[in-house]
């Protein structure tokens, strides 16, 4: 039976798929490779075809993401250029009620998988790339001036990681919107950016 030139590449988009819903809805620990390739609607027997390891196919999953939202240029390290004229849009974004809600397509540092952190190279090598891509827009946002800019982008993005962990870790609804609006306020006022669009738009009236 022969398959169409572009099976291999599309099978290999369902499982990265299925393992980026599964990975963030449970925990890296808690998902089976069974599990996302029953996703996928496929069998175990073909995963090991596509991919080495179940870290391999965190690591896969984490730089797809990036690859969907236009952060890596073709070299796979340099953050795209139309995200750094979006650095308080992305504060915005991440910090929103849709990114808290969103469990399946949430930001792959929000639910790490800390023991694999440290075991798995390939793992720790995406965790690390999507940390310093995040850094890097901030960064360039601020212009590059110096140490300073790049204190505020570290700070940013801990506070971007930092408060949609908390907020998601707590049942207290309340607490977890006021930990996201506080977060997102600081986060935006160290860039000196607009709190929001509409202020934004009238700052450029």
């Amino acid at each position: 039976m022969s398959y169409p030139a572009d099976h291999r590449h599309l099978t290999k988009e369902k499982i990265v798929r299925s393992a980026r819903r599964l990975f963030n809805r449970r925990g890296f620990d808690a998902v089976s490779i069974d599990d996302v390739m029953g996703g996928a609607g496929l069998t175990r027997g073909s995963f090991y075809s596509y991919f080495k390891s179940k870290g391999d196919l965190y690591a896969e999953a984490v730089i797809d993401i990036l690859n969907e939202k236009q952060l890596l240029d073709s070299d796979g390290v340099s953050v795209h250029p139309r995200a750094v004229d979006n650095a308080a849009q992305f504060i915005r974004d991440y910090l929103s009620l849709e990114h808290f809600e969103d469990i399946d397509g949430a930001c792959p540092l929000i639910a790490f998988p800390t023991d694999f952190l440290r075991k798995d190279e390939r793992v720790r090598q995406a965790f690390e790339t999507v940390l310093k891509v995040m850094i890097d827009v901030f960064e360039q946002a601020l212009g590059r001036d110096g140490q300073m800019a790049r204190y505020r982008a570290h700070a940013i993005a801990t506070l971007c990681v930092g408060g949609m962990v908390l907020a998601r870790s707590i049942e207290d609804r309340v607490l977890a919107n006021e930990l996201r609006d506080a977060a997102t306020g600081i986060a935006l006022s160290l860039g000196q950016w607009p709190r929001s669009t509409s202020d934004e738009v009238r700052g450029n009236a």
